[in-house]
């Protein structure tokens, strides 16, 4: 079954700088399928025909040919009578990428720490002293009384009254981010996020069908007047922001601009998702962060913002709980609108959440120090082995947004997924064919796989000095 025919105006956004000094049909095979393994292209779907991709390309159509039969060699497509060529599942990086032989795999296409080291014994726990957890039903769509009062609590100590009633439990932030974009945003409509940003998040507001403009934000911090002037013209009906910790660039948005944008947003009637999941994630000693919402100044500003939030940053990836905190009516259309997707969010997890968050601050403490150190080692390498790579100022979270200081973060990608590391072109954190000269970076690896990281990062960056094209009689080479 074809999911969607490819353009090759698409496909060409979609790539951004994808030729490197290599052979054209090798650099291109492979800038496909790292957007395959990134899930900026669906399996299933058909690749534009050869001749129409060589001329949005300005490459021969040879090297079209050839790019198709090495996915076809790699089992990352097929060829299909009436439906061109179609893409397939990639397969891992060591197989598909050609790793070198002996090659560990390093991956930073996530940044998400591995689990709290108190994990089990909360298990443990959880079976001796909740055994009444499995004489549930099992799931439902709001959440287990114990854990939205946690989790009601939690918010009210961080500076923002909250009672149970306007917290709704799901199936992690991701769920919750496309749950309130199918809930507030229909075809047509104009929606906003932040630029670089969450590249899912964006994808949600996409699959709504609604129109997406972008929110500066700046490598070293952030532009109040251009932010400003963006909401101003764009009056999105929803807008998707990381304010604390920011989502690639662990910035934080200064207090001043938080109310100025609540109140621009407001006067425009538009509803404003704040991404927390990173929030509670700092740098140096652990701190309480101000959760968004309370820089509103009027009660209507407060009750528009809904704020998503989850464990998986913090306690593990695998538990797959999450939360919006938003006002009760917001929470009633919610609900309804999730029984259309799914039946709830499972009991015996929400029994793992609520005693995590008993131990909250001690699973913020060992991340915290964690953090740090694997921060401190990220930073320390890029200055010795890449010193013109210039990382953005992170205060918090669990990545820095690197300006590489040419245009080669596609090429980039390939040459590290050759030397095992897997890598996300910057592109895909903004529009296409934008944000080639940056690259995130996860610290949420241990220290020695961050160091040997960015010794592979910087073979890759040594391997291809000049980003300029070659003759496509070269690049047409088989």
């Amino acid at each position: 079954m074809i999911a969607h025919r490819l353009s090759a105006a698409k496909l060409l956004g979609l790539l951004g700088n994808w030729r490197g000094t290599g052979h054209g049909y090798l650099e291109l095979s492979e800038s496909i399928e790292l957007l395959l393994r990134d899930g900026a292209i669906a399996p299933g779907t058909a690749l534009p025909p050869e001749r129409a991709l060589a001329e949005a390309l300005g490459v021969s159509r040879t090297t079209i040919a050839a790019c198709y039969r090495r996915l076809r060699e790699h089992g990352l497509a097929l060829s299909r009578q009436g439906s061109g060529t179609v893409v397939r599942s990639p397969r891992s990086l060591s197989e598909a990428a050609g790793a070198e032989a002996g090659a560990v795999e390093i991956d930073l296409s996530t940044a998400c720490p591995e689990p709290w080291e108190g994990l089990s014994g909360i298990a443990a726990r959880a079976m001796s002293e909740h055994p009444d957890a499995f004489l549930l039903p099992g799931y439902d769509t709001l959440g287990l009384p114990a854990l939205r009062t946690a989790v009601a609590e939690r918010y009210t100590r961080r500076g923002l009254p909250t009672s149970p009633g306007q917290i709704m439990i799901t199936l992690g932030a991701q769920h919750a981010i496309f749950l309130i974009a199918r809930t507030l945003l229909s075809r047509g409509d104009r929606s906003l996020i932040e630029s670089p940003s969450y590249p899912h998040a964006r994808e949600a507001l996409a699959a709504t069908g609604a129109l997406v403009a972008e929110l500066p934000v700046g490598h070293q911090g952030y532009d109040p007047a251009s932010m400003l002037d963006t909401v101003a013209r764009t009056s999105p009906r929803l807008a998707y922001l990381i304010p604390d910790h920011h989502n690639p660039s662990g910035l934080s948005m200064p207090p001043e601009l938080r109310a100025a944008l609540i109140a621009e947003l407001s006067a425009r009637g538009s509803h404003v998702i704040a991404d927390e999941t990173t929030a509670e994630l700092a740098l140096g000693e652990p701190r309480s962060v101000l959760p968004f919402a309370a820089s509103a100044e009027r009660a209507h500003q407060q009750d528009a913002i809904l704020t998503v939030g989850s464990l998986g940053k913090t306690v593990w990836g695998g538990l797959r709980i999450g939360w919006i905190r938003a006002s009760p009516e917001l929470i009633a259309r919610l609900e309804v609108a999730r029984r259309i997707g799914d039946l709830g969010t499972g009991s015996w997890e929400q029994v793992l959440a609520t005693l995590a968050l008993e131990q909250y601050e001690q699973v913020l403490a060992a991340r915290a120090r964690a953090l740090t150190a694997r921060h401190r080692a990220l930073t320390e390498q890029l200055r010795a082995a890449l010193p013109g790579w210039r990382p953005s100022p992170a205060r918090g979270g669990a990545s820095v947004w690197v300006d590489l200081g040419a245009h080669r973060s596609s090429s980039l990608s390939r040459e590290s997924a050759r030397r095992g590391v897997r890598l996300v072109p910057g592109p895909r954190f903004g529009s296409p064919g934008v944000f080639e000269r940056f690259v995130r970076l996860p610290f949420s690896l241990p220290e020695r796989q961050l160091v040997d990281a960015v010794s592979r990062l910087a073979e890759a960056w040594e391997a291809e000095p000049s980003a300029a094209p070659v003759p496509e009689r070269e690049a047409a080479v088989v």
